[in-house]
């Protein structure tokens, strides 16, 4: 695995071998953005310059000083990063921070050829189906934040079933994958902060209630709890000591017979999440 930002230029983990996919996929917007900003640079030479500059490792801090020698790049904090890591490949070394560990993370170039982008695009694609498929174009790219046209070959290439929603929008899957019934129970779920599936769709009802959307949920990146397979509480972790209490902020009016499943899915995350403490609790619910 590999510690990267590829998707909306935030943290992500993805699978070493696929990462190059990954990389050149969603760097298409942001270059043709990059184009027309640096217009004066040779796209060719710069790449070459800081490729060879970051095959070391780098921080972020020795990242802006250099890329700020070039004209046009403004002294924020975050243009001369987002020039790099549009560029190039840019992965992130271990051990790298965490919420615990502020300790600043070095990057350094992956030094694996991108993939053609008529390849990367199908086979991101193809993962994107196989997790959160059936799925409609608008989605697929929305997720990846990427223009639809950026897929157009991948899905000229890739064999799909398409479906109709209740609305009548075009979905498509992998052929051969299962399709449950609307009436399969669901497990409630605890999910993690920013988790992917708030963040698949373009449509988010089909996960956020329209009453809860106020609450921003995907841009606070509040840890969620789904009933049903939808948002209906948040929750959080407390410790004190050896012990672990695991709240839930109900936004919805939960039923009482998933209660004591969201207590038993609750017990067993903060396990999880605080596997040296001695003792659990769930408050909330």
């Amino acid at each position: 695995m590999l510690k990267t930002t590829i998707m909306r230029l935030t943290l992500h983990l993805a699978a070493a071998a696929e990462y190059p996919a990954y990389a050149q996929l969603t760097r298409q917007a942001r270059m043709r953005a990059w184009r027309k900003t640096y217009a004066h640079l040779d796209e060719a030479t710069v790449a070459a310059e800081l490729g060879a500059w970051l095959a070391q490792p780098r921080t972020n801090d020795e990242i802006r000083e250099r890329i700020r020698r070039y004209e046009g790049v403004t002294d924020d904090a975050w243009t001369a990063v987002i020039f790099a890591r549009t560029l190039l490949a840019l992965v992130q070394l271990p051990p790298a921070g965490f919420w615990r560990d502020r300790r600043r993370p070095s990057f350094i170039i992956d030094p694996r050829p991108l993939p053609d982008p008529i390849d990367a695009s199908t086979l991101v694609l193809a993962r994107y189906l196989a997790a959160f498929g059936p799925a409609s174009r608008r989605d697929v790219a929305a997720w990846a934040g990427v223009a639809q046209r950026d897929f157009a070959e991948g899905w000229a290439r890739l064999a799909t079933v398409a479906y109709r929603d209740e609305h009548g929008t075009e979905l498509f899957d992998l052929p051969g994958q299962p399709l449950p019934p609307a009436s399969t129970p669901l497990p409630v779920r605890l999910l993690a902060r920013w988790d992917q599936a708030l963040l698949a769709y373009a449509d988010r009802e089909r996960i956020l209630p329209l009453e809860i959307q106020p609450l921003k949920l995907t841009l606070s990146g509040d840890a969620t709890v789904t009933v049903d397979g939808r948002v209906a509480a948040s929750w959080r972790l407390q410790r004190a000591g050896q012990a672990v209490k695991l709240i839930v902020t109900q936004h919805v009016e939960i039923r009482r017979s998933s209660r004591d499943e969201i207590r038993a899915e609750a017990k067993r995350t903060a396990r999880f999440c605080e596997p040296d403490a001695r003792s659990f609790d769930v408050a909330g619910v």
